[in-house]
């Protein structure tokens, strides 16, 4: 789902993440460094402040410690039988929802620029969300996942799609002019996917990063949408 300047993405409908310390959230706090986007220039990584340091923390620190101990656990290479497959298939299976979304996030193009915000106000009962002139947060919801554990990949590479989007629009946009960029990016897509084509050309990408799941289109034929997904993959106007 994408927030235009608000970019937020997925269909509407207990998180199990530690509460951070006081000292935590000091040490997240003090890590901060605010990069504002200028026009014309695509910083490697947009900073947002608060939120990116606390999902930093949470995401960096106690997801690695959990994921360690888990191969730690796995058995050798080359292991068989049922029961050796049961415990290989436990590994590679993220323990929760946001592990999972972690995992995914990762292994996509850009995904080390953005950090997730968990259960953020601003999606409400939506999936997930990005703003298109924030788009380094990626805002999910725990509570839907663990509902729905089979959308988190297909999410997680629907949102990153909008984080694509509020990457072209900063790199395109005037001085001072965030709006120009936007516009820029509109009069781009609009014509090839109509007035929804924040979200329908995130799906587009989402299935071309292999997602098994859209919600608002999955009509993504046609050599004008082909070249519209290269063109935001690769971080430019179609």
């Amino acid at each position: 789902m994408a927030l235009a300047s608000l970019g937020v993405g997925m269909s509407a409908s207990s998180a199990h993440a530690d509460r951070l310390s006081a000292e935590q959230v000091r040490a997240a706090l003090a890590t901060v460094r605010l990069s504002p986007v200028q026009a014309g220039v695509l910083p490697d990584h947009l900073n947002p402040g608060i939120l990116s340091a606390l999902a930093r923390v949470e995401r960096e620190s106690p997801l690695r410690e959990r994921l360690a101990a888990r191969l730690a656990d796995a058995p050798p290479a080359g292991a068989t039988g049922s029961e050796d497959d049961e415990a290989v298939a436990a590994v590679q299976q993220p323990a929760d929802v946001r592990e999972h979304a972690a995992a995914v996030l990762a292994a996509l193009p850009g995904g080390e620029n953005v950090e997730i915000a968990w259960d953020h106000p601003d999606i409400g009962t939506h999936l997930g969300g990005v703003r298109l002139d924030r788009p380094t947060v990626m805002m999910l919801n725990s509570h839907r996942f663990e509902a729905q554990p089979e959308r988190v990949e297909a999410t997680v590479k629907h949102e990153i799609a909008h984080y694509y989007q509020g990457a072209v629009i900063a790199k395109n946009a005037k001085k001072g002019d965030w709006w120009s960029g936007y516009w820029k990016l509109d009069a781009a897509l609009k014509p090839v996917f109509g007035a929804k084509w924040m979200e329908r050309s995130a799906d587009c990408v989402a299935l071309e990063l292999g997602a098994d799941w859209t919600n608002y289109t999955s009509d993504c034929s046609g050599e004008a949408k082909q070249k519209a997904v290269t063109a935001l993959l690769e971080g430019r106007l179609p």
